[in-house]
Parts: structure tokens; sequence; C-alpha cells
């Protein structure tokens, strides 16, 4: 059986939840054994990292990146599921973010090559699914789902998005350089918003060219 991570990356509002649940479904259906994975985790320092961000205090960022990494850490090596588990069992293990989110989001503010420092430790991925999703489009679905009961998180505002959204830009490329193969994915084509159906295509495509390689 194949062993294969993949990590789904993107700003808030760009739907990786839901695309790295379909992609599990698609390739289980399939007949490929897959698991997915979600950070922050729902460990110890996850529920932390969870509650400090639904606290919507001003983040300290070094701190957040120091959480994050602790609990990815745990989640790669220790947890009842742990990714490196999962994958020495034949799995393909499905991130709904991974480490490149906490060098976007916390290196942004805290330094990138620092944020990358504190990560060495978990190995990277074998490709990196970046859904690219305008800022605007990703404020609108988090107001959507606020108004559906979900809570807004401290890093769910304009500005911060916008920041992190451009320091993506700066992890793809470093990601590309160390031989993480990185799959862009639009959202928004020509002005408008692409079916789920028409993104979910796309990722699944990719993905099943990768577990054919191996």
């Amino acid at each position: 059986m194949p062993r294969l991570h993949l990590a789904f990356e993107g700003i808030d509002g760009s739907g990786l939840t839901t695309h790295s649940r379909l992609l599990v479904e698609r390739l289980s259906k399939r007949g490929y054994r897959s698991f997915y994975s979600k950070e922050p985790t729902n460990g110890p320092i996850g529920r932390l990292i969870r509650e400090l961000l639904a606290s919507r205090d001003e983040p300290d960022h070094v701190m957040m990146a120091l959480l994050f990494a602790a609990d990815r850490r745990w989640n790669y090596y220790s947890s009842p599921n742990s990714i490196r588990g999962m994958l020495e069992r034949g799995y393909i293990v499905v991130s709904d973010r991974y480490k490149y989110s906490s060098i976007a989001y916390q290196g942004a503010f805290a330094g990138i090559d620092w944020v990358w420092s504190i990560n060495s430790r978990v190995p990277h991925s074998d490709a990196i699914i970046y859904i690219d999703v305008p800022v605007d489009v990703a404020l609108r679905r988090v107001r959507e789902r606020a108004r559906n009961g979900a809570v807004i998180e401290a890093y769910e505002e304009r500005a911060y998005l916008e920041k992190i959204k451009e320091a993506y830009e700066e992890v793809l490329e470093r990601a590309a350089n160390e031989g993480i193969i990185v799959k862009r994915v639009p959202m928004v084509e020509s002005g408008r918003e692409r079916p789920i159906e028409d993104v979910a295509d796309e990722v699944f495509d990719f993905a099943l060219s990768l577990v054919e390689r191996i």
C-alpha cells in the first residue's frame, strides 16, 4: 500500500476541511486506506490552542508558534493515531493543516525562519495542496460560518489574513525549493467561485497522480 502524506494549506475560509475530508472519502472509495488528520488536534495542547484562538485576544505569536509546534510533534509521533504510525501502517495521511500553516500564520509576525526552524523536528509532507482563495472571499465565508454558530477566531480578520496570505507565498516557494511538491488550486476563476465538485476533482486527480507514482 502507498505511504503518502498530503498537507492541505490556505488561509481561513479557503475550504481546507471540506476538501481534505472529500479527498479522504474519494480515496477510500477507490480502495486506498486513507486517514484524516487535523491541526490543531484534540489533544491536550491542541485544546489549549483552540481555547486561545476562540478568546479573540491579541495573539502572542511566539507563544502560539511554540504551542502549535508542540501539538504538531505530539500529533506526528505520540498521539493514538499518530501520523507516523498511520504512514507506517500503509495509510495515505491527509492533513487538514500541517506545519506550513504555522510557518505562514505565526511566521508572518514572529519570523518565518524561526518558525520554520522550530518545526524542523517533524518531517515534511510529501506534497502541499494549497487552496488559493482571495481574502474577500475568505472573509465572507468566515462571516457565513459565524452566522451559523461558528466562533470567529483570532486570526480571522482582514489585516491578519492579508499578511498571512503574503507569507504563504514565501513558505510555498521555500517548500518547493526543498523538494516538496506544491499544488496550487485556485478557488476563484474569472471572478467566480468554482463549484466544490470542480475543485474536488482537481484535488483528487492530483492526489491520484502521486499515488500512482509510488
